[in-house]
């Protein structure tokens, strides 16, 4: 055998043999999924397929939670229920007006505080202190009943007294009623003023009397800037006076005197001035029309002691 012919056999014998290494080394075929879940191998030329038959069965759907919409509008049908609003008193209809017949009845706003008169109410002690004063005085008087105004809840005197004597044989003509205090300073004035200026009058007459312009009287202030507020006459803290009588039969009227340059001017003057020692309020002629004819003096308590003297 010649040598070519000896590699051509050599060759050939070679052939089978590394073939049959090739596929030894050759990894083997994966088994598909469907055939392991099966049980089933493969089979000679390529992996068996798997028929319906042999498919596990599968498991009916269960019907997933819905998440809740957010950020969207929510169906009526999820709408929580509603809870009934609360009863009121209110009227049913808001956000629109409302016929007067639908209105809630408005209750009065109740005043704040007492009324003035039991603000002045006096204690047992001031009370007797006082008229101990005023018995000391010579003044004849009497306990009255309390004053109330069933259209002013601020008008009256809670502990007046009825004085018809300011002094021994000094009348008040037909009494009057006012507190203790507005009593105890007429009393006052009349004995260090008003007696002292009589007595240097044409013959020295004695004072028999003082007639009365108004004494208690339920009204506002008049003549003033304001008669927004109370009078004092309507808490029994104030008294005018319109003339001075005296025992001759002669009488000085408080009218207005100005420049007139006789003892009636003075006269006048001097008790009105004086006043001012013992009332925080004295007018007169010239303070303003409505007291052109009497001498109005009150006792109304102002801040730091001010006095009202015109």
């Amino acid at each position: 055998m010649t040598p070519a012919r000896l590699l051509a056999v050599g060759a050939l014998c070679a052939l089978p043999l590394s073939a049959g290494l090739s596929q030894a080394q050759a990894p083997p075929p994966e088994r598909p999924e469907s055939a392991a879940l099966a049980g089933v191998g493969p089979a000679e030329g390529g992996p068996a397929e798997v028929g319906p038959e042999d498919r596990p069965a599968e498991r009916p759907d269960a019907p997933a939670p819905q998440p809740q919409p957010q950020g969207s509008l929510i169906p009526p049908e999820a709408d929580p229920p509603e809870s009934p609003p609360p009863a009121t008193d209110q009227p049913a209809t808001h956000g629109r007006l409302i016929p007067p017949e639908e209105m809630p009845p408005i209750e009065p706003l109740a005043p704040a505080g007492p009324p003035a008169p039991e603000l002045l109410r006096e204690s047992d002690f001031d009370l007797a202190a006082c008229k101990l004063e005023l018995t000391v005085l010579g003044a004849t008087y009497e306990d009255a009943d309390p004053i109330t105004d069933p259209q002013d809840r601020d008008c009256g005197i809670a502990r007046p007294l009825r004085v018809t004597q300011i002094l021994p044989g000094v009348e008040l003509e037909g009494g009057a009623d006012m507190r203790c205090d507005t009593a105890r300073a007429l009393a006052h004035w009349t004995r260090d003023f008003v007696l002292p200026a009589t007595s240097r009058l044409p013959n020295a007459p004695r004072l028999a009397g003082m007639t009365l312009g108004t004494t208690y009287f339920c009204r506002p202030v008049v003549g003033g800037a304001s008669t927004s507020r109370l009078s004092e006459h309507a808490l029994g803290n104030a008294i005018d006076i319109a003339s001075f009588r005296f025992d001759d039969g002669t009488e000085i009227v408080v009218a207005p005197r100005e420049d007139s340059g006789d003892l009636l001017e003075s006269f006048q003057a001097a008790v009105r001035s004086s006043a001012c020692m013992d009332f925080t309020t004295v007018l007169g002629p010239g303070s303003n029309d409505a007291h052109s004819d009497h001498l109005h003096l009150d006792i109304k308590a102002r801040g730091s002691g001010y006095r009202l003297c015109q």
